[in-house]
């Protein structure tokens, strides 16, 4: 017979209570965790009606800016956008919709410029894509096989703050090979004018930018500093013209294009300079 005794266990006179511990704690976390789960969800839902009603009510994105927070989303939440395809394209256009707390004359003004370059990059777009097509045809390509050349049209929000926006305007065309521009606006929301790289970095900033640019380029490997021109002057290259944004931190990152300051395949160069005092 076998000897059960060493496997007897003595309960314990307050296992009751543990075990309701343990329930009642899995129930808070598990209840908690909903809690959690349906805020994050109410908060998608909020920004998603949010955005909305911003961008079909012009009545409410007016009342919208007296409340904090949510007014700077009516800046950036504000566009239009619409897709048009035919046998040789489709288009993608996102615009975005500058506002400015009711200041109508800077609202018009910068609006126009925005729909202006945008039209003028679809207008461009659209030639090239008929151009490409016509020649795919005429040495000896099926039209029915021909893929139609995509051309997005779009923004991207780099600062925002009760004084200052800054965005990206972006077109990207895909064909035989990749074509990407860029047009840059940073904007004082207070005069509405469009700042320069010397009304961010002062009087000096042609200086101030040239040498926190070569700072940078000293720390790179020699492979990324032989795609650089040989005679490159950084200096030269700084003008109030000069291609920038602001980001998060106020720092202004000035762009240099592709071929601007080095070979094809270094791209598109982003030098961060130190955040200026606003």
């Amino acid at each position: 017979m076998i000897d059960k005794s060493k496997y007897e266990v003595e309960i314990p006179e307050n296992l009751d209570a543990v075990v309701q511990g343990a329930i009642d704690e899995g129930l808070y976390k598990r209840n908690h965790f909903g809690v959690i789960k349906k805020a994050a969800c109410a908060a998608v839902t909020f920004l998603v009606c949010m955005v909305s009603l911003l961008n079909i009510s012009s009545g409410f994105a007016a009342a919208a800016y007296d409340i904090p927070i949510i007014g700077n989303l009516c800046r950036i939440f504000t566009f239009r956008e619409y897709h048009f395809e035919d046998d040789i394209k489709y288009i993608d256009v996102k615009i975005p919709q500058f506002n400015n707390d009711g200041k109508l004359d800077i609202e018009k003004r910068v609006n126009l410029e925005i729909q202006k370059i945008i039209g003028d990059y679809v207008e461009e777009s659209e030639v090239r894509a008929k151009e490409y097509y016509e020649a795919y045809v005429q040495t000896g390509g099926d039209p029915k096989e021909f893929i139609p050349i995509g051309i997005t049209i779009d923004y991207e929000i780099k600062h925002l703050s009760s004084r200052y926006v800054s965005f990206v305007i972006t077109q990207y065309e895909t064909n035989f090979s990749a074509y990407t521009s860029y047009v840059y606006y940073n904007i004082d929301l207070e005069s509405g004018r469009k700042l320069t790289l010397k009304d961010w970095l002062g009087i000096d900033y042609r200086q101030i930018a040239a040498d926190s640019i070569e700072h940078t380029i000293s720390g790179w490997s020699r492979e990324q500093k032989e795609l650089l021109w040989d005679d490159l002057s950084v200096i030269d290259l700084i003008s109030e013209n000069t291609d920038f944004y602001i980001d998060q931190n106020r720092n202004a990152v000035v762009v240099f294009e592709k071929y601007e300051a080095a070979r094809g395949s270094a791209g598109t160069l982003e030098f961060t300079i130190q955040a200026a005092e606003k």
